[in-house]
């Protein structure tokens, strides 16, 4: 049986090394952040942008104090915490609370100074509260409470 050599040429002609990309960035390629947009430069996945960070900032208050909120890619903002050490849970995380945001909203908010996006946050907190009515985090069968705002 013959060996390979463990090198960066593939071993036939035309075939590519799966350590390698296909091709490199080019001038079609869109830039990795949008310009005009919410979000601050380099987003890591979960990353919070500007607009969601003031909702988030608002509204922790409202759950535990190890809660962790992530932004979807469709915008949606995921809050979820550990209730591993809970003798009551049947899972290591308590059922996820999603807020949707209606687009005038996220537009608003936009467009707002800071003042404003916070002013704009806490006058929708009543809808947070009221979606947050029954609400188990212990859930048997965990269902995302899903919330929208706007």
């Amino acid at each position: 049986m013959e060996t390979k050599a463990a090198s960066g040429v593939p071993d036939r002609p035309g075939k590519t090394s799966f350590w390698t990309t296909s091709r490199s960035a080019g001038k079609y390629d869109d830039p990795e952040t949008q310009p005009g947009s919410t979000q601050p430069p380099s987003l890591s996945v979960g990353t919070l942008d500007n607009v969601r960070t003031v909702f988030w900032q608002s509204y922790c208050h409202l759950f535990p104090p190890h809660s962790i909120a992530a932004q979807s890619p469709s915008g949606n903002l995921v809050i979820s915490w550990s209730i591993v050490d809970d003798p009551h849970a049947c899972y290591p995380y308590a059922t996820p609370v999603v807020l949707r945001f209606d687009a005038a909203l996220l537009e608003a908010m936009a467009k707002g100074d800071v003042q404003q996006r916070l002013r704009i946050a806490h006058v929708h907190e009543p809808t947070l509260r009221e979606g947050l009515r029954g609400y188990d985090p212990f859930a048997r069968f965990p269902n995302a409470r899903v919330i929208t705002i706007g």
